[in-house]
């Protein structure tokens, strides 16, 4: 055979194999008719449903299945009756066939494999009164970011909300967790167990045992509970021995928040309880924490890092499974937790004269003229205007790190403020140093606890820099 006939035949080769494809393309095309929707092409109004389950592969290659009922009341779970059902994450399932509209719809479909619904990837039933409705989710266009999916009647639909963002869930996506409320006006925080302690709240100011409490510290610490992560849990269905084992029987900590609802004008108590297993909590706490303060410092990986504690809100039967570090936060309660750290206790505005002892030498720094509005105040030192900044700066920063503290050394600088308060009194802080890395600090002559020296330094460099400069 001639290379001239060889190419002749398989240029009729290519010619019959290009009209075979054509052909089959033009028979397809007779088969399906597909046109552009927009229409609703499904509904079921979600109260009318009193079914749904679904089956999918997760992305781990595990097969899902999930199923619930309603018994009128609420929503049961197949799987556990006792698992709480959170009926808003099961309207949502519903709400995606309420009206279900579709982009393309393809009629007369006879090979559903081309849109992955011979093996789908959800197979979704719900039923409404004796009606039961199957629903095969297939294949994810691409090219119009749309799913097709269909209803076992020869018909294809292309829909613009896909219901795998909903329908690719697991059964903890479903649980009715508890809710710890943000506390609008806190009336009191009492705490049992490693603090027994009431903090009283009066006009926006918190009080423990009528010694005031630093306002911010106080909102910080209820913020932390509103704000806990209650996702993870030990239990949903935690009965009197189920307790003992996570240690909620005896909790280390119990927290009971007393509010006034703005809404119904009631007064509310929520308590929040937690706790370690006993078998962890034969490691005194002080010790716990002394080594995640230690590794916090260093930025090493703490040994309870992955350590698990427990969390009960009021008397729900779901335990909660927190890490250490939130459960440091809430143990962190007591009085010098929650006290002002400020060595300095008055509002810097308040100031009207600043005198400080250093090296020897005595400095006074007065300020000539109030403040106004947000201008700041003016001030003098020896009948000179100076600009205070620096010197408010390193003064309000003062905080004690240690209330604890330790012997003082040499002193560093002392000062003393006048007020411009009623009787117009006085506040003396003197910071004496310890060692090279911290100072102890008096406030009227009684000492209450250590500073960073860097605190000190910035401090006495700040007043150096007037006096000097």
């Amino acid at each position: 055979m001639t290379k001239k006939t060889r190419l002749i035949l398989l240029g009729g080769v290519l010619a019959v194999s290009v009209g075979a494809a054509a052909a089959m393309s033009l028979s397809k095309e007779a088969r399906e008719d597909i046109r552009e929707s927009g229409e609703v092409v499904f509904e079921l109004p979600a109260d009318e449903v009193t079914a749904v389950s679904w089956t999918y592969t997760d992305e781990a290659g595990e097969e899902v299945s999930l199923a619930f009922r309603t018994d009128g009341d609420g929503w049961i779970y197949d799987g556990d009756e006792a698992f709480p059902v959170d009926g808003e994450k099961i309207g949502e399932l519903l709400d995606r066939f309420a009206e279900l509209r579709a982009a393309f719809v393809i009629e007369d479909v006879t090979d559903t494999a081309q849109y992955g619904l011979e093996d789908p990837v959800c197979a979704i039933g719900l039923t409404a009164g004796d009606t039961d409705y199957e629903i095969r989710v297939g294949s994810f266009s691409e090219l119009d970011s749309q799913r097709y999916l269909t209803f076992g009647d020869g018909t294809v639909y292309l829909v613009d909300e896909d219901p795998m963002d909903v329908y690719a869930a697991a059964l903890d996506d479903f649980l009715l967790g508890d809710d710890i409320p943000a506390f609008p006006e806190v009336e009191s925080i009492a705490f049992t167990g490693a603090e027994e302690q009431i903090i009283l709240r009066e006009e926006d100011i918190y009080y423990l045992d009528g010694a005031p409490l630093d306002t911010d510290r106080v909102e910080d610490y209820l913020t932390h509970l509103t704000a806990l992560s209650l996702t993870d849990y030990a239990t949903y269905k935690a009965a009197g021995a189920d307790l003992a084992s996570y240690g909620l029987d005896d909790p280390e900590l119990t927290a009971a928040v007393t509010y006034k609802d703005l809404e119904t004008e009631e007064t509310v108590t929520v308590t929040v309880a937690v706790s370690r297993a006993p078998a962890d909590r034969e490691t005194p706490w002080s010790e716990v924490a002394e080594a995640l303060e230690a590794a916090e410092e260093s930025g090493e990986i703490s040994a309870y890092d992955e350590a698990i504690a427990y969390l009960r809100v009021g008397e729900s039967a779901i335990v909660y499974e927190i890490g250490y570090d939130d459960l440091a936060e809430i143990l962190a309660c007591s009085y010098d937790d929650l006290r002002h750290t400020e060595v300095l206790p008055a509002d810097f505005e308040h100031v009207e004269s600043l005198t400080f002892t250093l090296d020897g030498e005595t400095y006074t720094f007065t300020r000539t003229e109030a403040a106004d509005g947000d201008e700041a105040a003016e001030w003098s030192f020896n009948d000179t205007e100076i600009d205070i900044a620096d010197v408010e700066d390193a003064l309000t920063s003062l905080a004690v790190s240690d209330f604890e503290g330790g012997p003082a050394g040499a002193e560093e600088i002392s000062l003393t403020a006048v007020l411009d308060l009623e009787g117009n009194p006085e506040v003396s802080v003197t910071l004496c140093r310890a060692d090279g890395e911290t100072c102890i600090a008096r406030v009227d002559g009684e000492q209450v606890g250590s500073v960073s020296r860097s605190q000190a330094v910035a401090l006495m460099e700040a007043v150096n820099a007037i006096v000097l400069g």
